[in-house]
């Protein structure tokens, strides 16, 4: 990948946060800065660490760059900015102007920089703030539409929609019937948040729509309401759940409940991105089909796209010409044509990068709204998915009208979140950089106060599932969830297993962790508890050296309790298929971390437990 020149116009700002990248907390400042050279990428979800970290390596093999996992909030880069350690390189998936605007001083200025030129207006329409700044960046387009059991509309003799009336008159067809028209997972709050959107798809790519959304990604303080477009919005959004003859009994259908009644034939449409459409494809013998979003108001129809993730850069990167090349060039890796495939997880991918040809020429059902550009970003302020849950929650209980529906919506919204208490004051400070022996304190911390609340002798957990430095000082119960991948999380195992056969968890691991996903640098190494790996770094990867528990060689013949999350299970799994392994219900790794800081005790103190032979 060529290096092409991308600076029009450096703009160096007199307020910059220190350089420290997640420098550590236990330590001095002189001692964890010694990282600063190396750039850090926080992406907020595992599934991305998988998938388009090891082929931006690949890219760059000769590039110092740190992959962490963050969480889908832009209050966790907030939480790092009041430290002075806000990362390089940001990433979100939920996100609005709204949400950043506290780190906007600290952000850099995209439009100073010839990517954004490789972009369709219409994907930064929304991204521009107050100040005429574009400081994040979509990275590319996933379609969401609805997805048609075709096989099921022919056997009742059903029309395929291709306007509102003819959706209208599907959904009865299917209720006269018996069967339930469309099975939507209204019990979580991503889908109450689409279907206010898409219902009224015509109302918000109009163009009081669009001066809305423009004012409400830009507000600084309370999100101003056309109330005479939103009275519109709601009644269609009213009218939308009764069309599709959603009811009382939906509020509880959550992801699992309305999957399975699709899949059943029980219902004849559900919705989804393309993987999700592939994933169904294979559980089920019918034809499925897409379906795009309606305008109530007009024969046009629309693609409902959310973006993969959207990035924003650590303005100081502009004091280092190096770095921040690096940093273009992990920008440009990923809105590359295999970086976005990437990146959207598989095929059905809309490409906001001009320069790629469109990636939907496997998802068919949409030629026509790709074609026409009628593709509509979706509005993802944090708080727009619990206001969308109430408000239609009150609509689909009949607890509330189309006005009341509206004012709920608009005064979550605006509501001021009340002043969280902190829940435990942190007597000491640990960093999520890695220390001299290649181990990360803040991680060791955390993965050892779990396994203690468990009672588990060891524990061999991912490096991707730990977020965040500790900070000394009081700390809110939201923050420390957050550092821990409340995004990715993991469900917790339990085994019992000799010495020898932890020694070949631990080597198989750093070998092959699993298909999709190896240790290929030092940034990678798992988190262990209760015991010692030391490694020895070749060419090709690391090799465990040695296993030691309490300073001693491991005991191959004693048995152990360990600790172990979804990935480090499977490797148990699959190198002793017979081995029994019981999973903690009802917990997760970030629940345990939470609820035992909850309770206002101090955290573990972190262990030595690993070191890295050259």
């Amino acid at each position: 990948m060529k290096k092409a020149k991308r600076c029009l116009i450096a703009v160096v700002s007199g307020v910059l946060v220190a350089t420290a990248v997640l420098s550590g907390c236990g330590q001095s400042k002189k001692e964890v800065s010694k990282n600063d050279d190396h750039l850090t990428v926080y992406l907020w979800e595992n599934r991305l660490m998988k998938n388009i970290a090891p082929y931006i390596h690949e890219q760059f093999p000769d590039q110092d760059i740190e992959f962490i996992i963050g969480n889908n909030d832009t209050d966790l880069y907030s939480y790092f900015k009041e430290h002075d350690e806000l990362p390089d390189i940001i990433t979100v998936r939920r996100f609005s102007g709204t949400d950043a605007q506290d780190l906007q001083p600290y952000l850099m200025d995209f439009a100073s920089y010839d990517v954004v030129s490789k972009y369709y207006s219409y994907a930064v329409q929304y991204y521009k703030n107050a100040e005429d700044e574009i400081q994040w960046l979509p990275i590319c387009g996933i379609p969401q539409t609805i997805i048609a059991n075709k096989t099921l509309f022919d056997q009742y003799g059903v029309k395929i929609p291709e306007n509102y009336e003819e959706y209208v008159q599907a959904c009865q067809q299917f209720y006269d019937n018996g069967i339930k028209p469309y099975s939507m997972d209204l019990g979580e709050d991503w889908s109450n948040n689409e279907i206010i959107q898409a219902a009224a798809i015509g109302e918000f790519t109009s163009l009081d729509g669009i001066e809305w959304r423009n004012g409400a990604e830009t507000a600084s303080d309370e999100v101003k309401f056309d109330d005479t477009l939103w009275k519109r919005i709601f009644s269609e959004t009213s009218q939308f759940l009764k069309d599709s003859h959603f009811g009382k009994e939906d509020i509880n259908i959550d992801i699992d409940t309305g999957t399975q009644m699709f899949v059943e034939g029980k219902s004849a449409m559900f919705h989804g991105h393309p993987t999700v459409m592939q994933q169904l494809q294979k559980q089920m013998d019918a034809e499925l089909i897409r379906i795009p979003y309606f305008s109530q108001t007009s024969d046009e129809s629309y693609v409902y796209m959310t973006p993969s993730l959207n990035i924003a850069f650590n303005k100081n990167l502009e004091k280092d010409r190096e770095k921040l090349d690096t940093a273009l060039d992990v920008l440009d890796c990923m809105i590359s044509e295999e970086g976005q495939k990437l990146i959207a997880d598989g095929s059905g991918v809309i490409s906001l990068n001009t320069d790629v040809p469109t990636m939907m020429q496997d998802v068919p059902g949409l030629e026509d709204e790709i074609n026409n550009n009628a593709v509509y970003i979706r509005y993802s302020a944090q708080k727009s998915f619990d206001a969308s849950l109430e408000a239609v929650h009150g609509l689909l209980s009949g607890e509330m009208d189309e006005t009341q529906a509206f004012d709920t919506f608009r005064s979550v919204m605006n509501r001021k979140d009340p002043e969280e208490k902190a829940t435990v004051n942190f007597e000491n400070e640990y960093s999520i950089s890695l220390n001299d022996r290649n181990g990360r304190d803040a991680a060791s911390s955390i993965l050892t106060t779990i396994r203690e609340e468990n009672e588990a002798q060891l524990a061999l957990v991912p490096y991707y599932y730990f977020t965040s430095s500790m900070y000394k000082g009081e700390c809110t119960n939201s923050r420390v969830g957050m550092m821990t991948a409340k995004s990715s999380d993991t469900a917790l195992y339990f085994a019992k297993i000799n010495g020898k056969q932890v020694y070949e968890l631990v080597e198989n691991y750093l070998a092959d962790a699993d298909e999709n996903f190896y240790v290929t640098n030092k940034y990678e190494l798992p988190i262990a508890s209760g015991m010692k790996m030391i490694v020895n770094q070749a060419e090709s990867g690391f090799l465990l050296k040695k296993l030691t528990v309490n300073d001693k060689k491991i005991d191959k013949e004693k048995e152990y309790s360990i600790l172990l999350t979804d990935t480090t299970m499977s490797v148990l799994k699959k190198i002793n298929p017979k081995c029994e392994i019981e999973q903690l219900k009802e917990t997760t790794l970030s629940s345990v971390w939470i609820e035992a800081m909850s309770k206002g005790q101090q955290p573990s103190a972190p262990e030595d437990y690993i070191e890295v032979e050259q």
